[in-house]
């Protein structure tokens, strides 16, 4: 055997040898020694070794079904769960599996959507983080994918949070980031508008129906009257403003700065509360 097939093997063995060390002191899992970003995919004694000690902080979807245009009726829960897989590690997260039923009201006669009542869904969301909290997570983030779902899902976080001393923020992604979808298309947007259809469209291009679309479909959102069931679901926050576009390129860039901006409102919010001593 040559002297050169006996460096190579040489070489890899080494290389083998320091990657199990590595992989013992947890150094090869990313941040702190994590080894999954997703709740379920720990095992027991995974788990009991990494939260509270490695992760104290854990991001929960709040979304529902119900029609959004052109695009698909679970973007309410898959788009903000895809926003909480892009920030995990930045925010050192781990991911709950997220709700997908929630508070649809005047969608929920529109085919293959529907809604829980106010009561079952705090109820259930209250259990859910009062569940995270007895696991050892000291940061329950909700991104809220549905704004009927907002105000219960605050109550249920607030009695959670002064009863079991624990950190929680709510945060309605769209809504936060309003300024990145003015800053990116120029516009306001909307329900399953160029905002929610461009993040739909980034997370899911093949689900995203360009070929059944028409403005027709669109109507303005008006705060002087309600009308049940909505007569569209592409509902517009500025009358003439915010009809999707269509644009992959455009729309992972908005997806990607939603992200970022999620993650720094995170990140100053702990930071805030670490100093606070809370």
């Amino acid at each position: 055997m040559s002297p050169i097939i006996n460096y190579r093997q040489g070489a890899v063995c080494l290389l083998l040898c320091v990657s199990l060390i590595f992989l013992e002191a947890g150094l090869v899992w990313g941040n702190e020694g994590v080894p999954h970003r997703k709740l379920e995919d720990y095992n027991w004694m995974e788990f009991k070794k990494t939260v509270p000690s490695k992760v104290d902080t854990v991001l929960l979807v709040t979304g529902t079904l119900e029609a959004h245009g052109v695009g698909y009726n679970g973007a309410d829960f898959t788009v903000p769960y895809h926003l909480c897989q892009l920030i995990g590690e930045e925010v050192n997260g781990i991911i709950a599996p997220y709700i997908p039923y929630g508070r649809t009201v005047s969608l929920a006669p529109y085919p293959g959507g529907f809604g829980i009542s106010e009561e079952v869904f705090k109820g259930y969301v209250k259990d859910v983080i009062e569940g995270l909290a007895a696991m050892g997570f000291k940061n329950i983030i909700i991104i809220n994918g549905h704004g009927p779902n907002r105000q219960p899902t605050d109550e249920a976080a607030t009695e959670v949070a002064l009863a079991r001393n624990v950190r929680c923020l709510v945060i309605d992604w769209w809504s936060y980031t309003a300024d990145i979808t003015k800053e990116v298309f120029g516009e306001d947007g909307g329900h399953a508008g160029v905002n929610e259809n461009a993040a739909m469209l980034a997370v899911a291009p093949s689900l995203i129906h360009k070929e059944l679309y028409s403005k027709g479909l669109a109507s303005p959102l008006d705060s002087s009257y309600t009308a049940i069931p909505s007569p569209s679901t592409i509902l517009l926050y500025k009358a003439g403003e915010g009809y999707p576009n269509f644009d992959l390129h455009q729309a992972e860039l908005y997806l990607n700065k939603v992200a970022e901006k999620l993650a720094k409102l995170i990140k100053d919010t702990i930071r805030r509360w670490d100093e606070a001593s809370f």
